[in-house]
C-alpha cells in the first residue's frame, strides 16, 4: 500500500493508516505519505482501547475490525464475502467456486441432518438444503439471521442465534457440519476450543467440511495450515484431505470484479482455479482458501 513517515524515516507497511505523534498519515499509491487528519493523543489512545487500532512495530496500525451487524446490510453475498464489491461480480465468483469445491467432495445420501456453523446470510445452508433432510444454521449475529430469512428459498432450514461461546442444546448429533470462512477469524486456544465443540456435535463417523483462509504471513492475521491441523488432531478429527482451492491475490479476480470477463465464463474459470491451486505448495505470502475434509474417529 505504500510507505509511512515516522520522524525522518520511511517504513514499509501494509495497513492504510498509521499514527505518528499527533498526525495520522495515509499511504498513497506512489509511496508518498499524505496527511489524512490531525487527531489528539487521547483520541488515538481511545481508538487503541476500543480495538480500532493496534500496536505494531514502531507505530500503530489500523486493523480491520469487522462489525457483522453493519455487514448484514451489504446483501446476501456481500455480507459474508466482500462488502466492497458493490457490483457483486467477485462475490458471485467466490461463492460459485466455494460451492463447486464442496460439491466435489460431498458424499450425500439425502437423509443427513446438517449444521451450517456461522451460517451468515444462509448462502451455504440454502445451497445444500435440497440435497439433505434438514439444515440448522447457527449464527451469532441476529441481523444476519434476519437477512437469511428475507432470502429464504428452502423450508427445511432452521436458523438459531447463539452467543458465540455456549452452543445451543440440540437433541441429536449432526451427520455433517459445514463451515465456510468462520474459523479463520479465531486464533490459538479459541480455535482449538471451537473445533472441539464442533466435534462434540458431530456423530461418530460424521464428516466436517471446512473452507477457511490460511496464511504464513503474521501481518495477515489468519491461522497457519498447521494450526488448523493441530486443532483437528487434538479434537480427534481425522483429516482425510486438505488442499488450497483459491488464491486471495489473483489478477483474474480483479478482471472479474471490474466486469472484464463474461459471467458465463466463470464456472469454467472456477474449475480451472480449483485444479490449479490443488497442486500448489510452499509458503503462503498473503492468504489462500483451503478446503479441509474431516471425519470423527
Amino acid at each position: 500500500m505504500g510507505r509511512f513517515e515516522t520522524g525522518e524515516r520511511f517504513v514499509k507497511n501494509t495497513p492504510r493508516l498509521v499514527y505518528c505523534g499527533e498526525t495520522l498519515w495515509r499511504a498513497s499509491l506512489f509511496g508518498r505519505p499524505q496527511r489524512a487528519t490531525q487527531i489528539r493523543s487521547h483520541a488515538c489512545r481511545r481508538a487503541v482501547q476500543t480495538g480500532f487500532l493496534t500496536k505494531y512495530g514502531r507505530g500503530i496500525n489500523l486493523v480491520e475490525t469487522i462489525n457483522w451487524r453493519d455487514r448484514a446490510r451489504k446483501g446476501f453475498l456481500g455480507s459474508g464475502i466482500d462488502p466492497a464489491d458493490t457490483k457483486g461480480r467477485k462475490n458471485y465468483y467466490v461463492d460459485l467456486l466455494h460451492k463447486i469445491a464442496l460439491q466435489e467432495v460431498l458424499d450425500l445420501r439425502g437423509d443427513e441432518v446438517v449444521l451450517d456453523f456461522g451460517c451468515g446470510s444462509g448462502r451455504i445452508a440454502y445451497w445444500i438444503a435440497p440435497k439433505v433432510k434438514r439444515v440448522v444454521g447457527l449464527e451469532v449475529t441476529p441481523e444476519m439471521i434476519d437477512l437469511a430469512e428475507r432470502h429464504r428459498t428452502a423450508e427445511n432450514v432452521e436458523f438459531m442465534v447463539y452467543d458465540g461461546i455456549h452452543f445451543p442444546v440440540v437433541q441429536y448429533p449432526f451427520d455433517i457440519i459445514l463451515s465456510v470462512w468462520v474459523l479463520q477469524y479465531v486464533e490459538g486456544e479459541k480455535l482449538k476450543k471451537t473445533v472441539f465443540e464442533l466435534a462434540q456435535h458431530l456423530r461418530e463417523g460424521g464428516k466436517l467440511y471446512l473452507i477457511e483462509q490460511a496464511s504464513d504471513n503474521p501481518k495477515v492475521r489468519r491461522p497457519r495450515v498447521d494450526e488448523y491441523l493441530q486443532a483437528f488432531k487434538e479434537s480427534k478429527l481425522e483429516c482425510l484431505r486438505y488442499y488450497p482451492i483459491r488464491n486471495g491475490r489473483w489478477f483474474v479476480l480483479y478482471l472479474i470484479r471490474y466486469g472484464l470477463i463474461p459471467k458465463n465464463w466463470l464456472p469454467q474459470i472456477a474449475r480451472h482455479e480449483l485444479s490449479k491451486r490443488r497442486g500448489e505448495s510452499g509458503r503462503i505470502h498473503v492468504y489462500k482458501d483451503f478446503l479441509f475434509l474431516l471425519k470423527k474417529e
